[in-house]
């Protein structure tokens, strides 16, 4: 019996182990791997950061003492593959299809609340969203508060479908909040069925369920670099006929299984010199009740947005006299309001993010010479100081720290 158990949990790590370096080959026969210095050290730090993602998502969940992941799901720069969103607060549930839970608290500041349900894991055969939920629509109380039940059978009031044939699903949440600074709410998850206190022990102890979960954490490294880390580049560079510098639209439903439906994105590959800048404009801006603007590198990992300026939403961004948007991409400050800090990358990613919108407007994007930048650009677009953009740097800095800690 030993014997057995132990080739079960070997066969299961073995397989793990040979996907990661069938992964890394993948990865390393890209063009942008092998054409471009500054993507490869990168490469590596992604792909031993899709090995966390995966232990934060896949092994180190306990379904006998439900919770809702923060920290250990996409926020700040710790775990950024597939781009996460600055304003964004994520959360990550996974539970029992055949337990029924309650999620409950209070708004805060949050303007968005988003929830999709799989029936697993993504990466996973068979597995598909099967719930798609805007909860800020959901009745809550004269504070701002609010309770959901989670249950496969439905139940009066703010009711979220579980599958009954899942153990293990995901449930991905999103609070939109305006400024980092703002409040993300409380947001509890119990659950309310009973269980005996031994329910889930082979989460840990069984052999064969522990293989499983081996088996489920190779779908899912899979996931992540082939669908982000490979993926989203080549969907972006391909929707744009092969061009860089030029935004594209795409659904939200298109660009990967955990987007948002209620979205829609504008998305290029930005390829530029330290003398070169961006333009991308609008004519005016989105009428999304969320949207903005953000950087990732070529990998598809968010670009530091806690210490630089990589992003801009509707509440930061300055709109232009003539009720146009014009976003700036460069090496260097050009001292305009709208710049967005390419950190030193010559190759990456630019996402409009355009949410619960009755129209899905595409960006126009063009490439200068930096010192051309000023004759490019309408002379009444609003500028920064030095210290302005010190202030602004700081107000994120503090608002990231604050929320997620140290």
């Amino acid at each position: 019996m030993a014997t057995s158990s132990s080739s079960v949990l070997q066969s299961a790590w073995e397989r793990y182990y040979r996907t990661l370096d069938e992964m890394r080959k993948l990865i390393e026969a890209t063009p942008r791997f092998k054409d471009n210095a500054q993507n490869q050290a990168k490469a590596y730090h992604c792909l031993i950061e899709a090995q966390a993602i995966t232990y934060n998502f896949v092994m180190a969940p306990r379904l006998m003492h439900p919770r809702i992941h923060t920290n250990t799901s996409w926020q700040t720069d710790m775990y950024t593959l597939g781009q996460n969103g600055p304003d964004f607060h994520y959360g990550a549930m996974f539970l029992d299809g055949r337990q029924t839970y309650r999620l409950s608290g209070h708004y805060g500041d949050v303007i968005l609340f988003l929830m999709q349900v799989q029936n697993g894991m993504p990466g996973q055969k068979g597995v598909s969203l099967i719930g798609d939920y805007n909860l800020s629509t959901f009745a809550r109380g004269p504070r701002n508060e609010f309770e959901i039940i989670l249950s496969a059978t439905e139940q009066p009031g703010n009711w979220v479908k579980l599958s009954p044939d899942s153990r293990y699903q995901f449930l991905l949440t999103r609070r939109v909040i305006k400024d980092p600074h703002d409040d993300p709410g409380v947001f509890r998850l119990e659950r309310i069925s009973e269980v005996p206190k031994n329910y889930y022990d082979d989460d840990e102890f069984d052999p064969v369920v522990v293989a499983q979960r081996l088996d489920l954490a190779t779908d899912f490294v899979r996931y992540m670099c082939q669908g982000w880390m490979i993926g989203l580049y080549d969907m972006y560079l391909s929707n744009a006929g092969g061009q860089r510098n030029k935004m594209t639209l795409l659904a939200g439903t298109t660009t990967s299984q955990v987007a948002a439906s209620v979205s829609n994105y504008a998305m290029a590959i930005f390829d530029l010199k330290p003398d070169e800048a961006a333009i991308v404009e609008l004519p005016q801006s989105p009428d999304g009740l969320y949207w903005s603007f953000q950087l990732g590198d070529a990998w598809s990992r968010s670009l530091d947005f806690v210490n630089c300026q990589t992003s801009l939403n509707m509440h930061q961004i300055a709109i232009d006299p003539d009720g146009g948007v014009r976003v700036i991409l460069s090496h260097r400050d050009p001292g305009y309001h709208n710049w967005l800090d390419v950190t030193g990358r010559e190759e990456g990613m630019i996402v409009l993010r355009n949410f619960v919108a009755k129209s899905a407007p595409v960006p126009s994007m063009r490439k200068v010479k930096l010192a051309d930048l000023e004759r490019e650009l309408p002379g009444n677009m609003r500028r920064v100081t030095p210290a302005e953009r010190a202030q602004a740097l700081e107000h994120r800095r503090t608002g990231y720290l604050k929320r997620y800690g140290e």
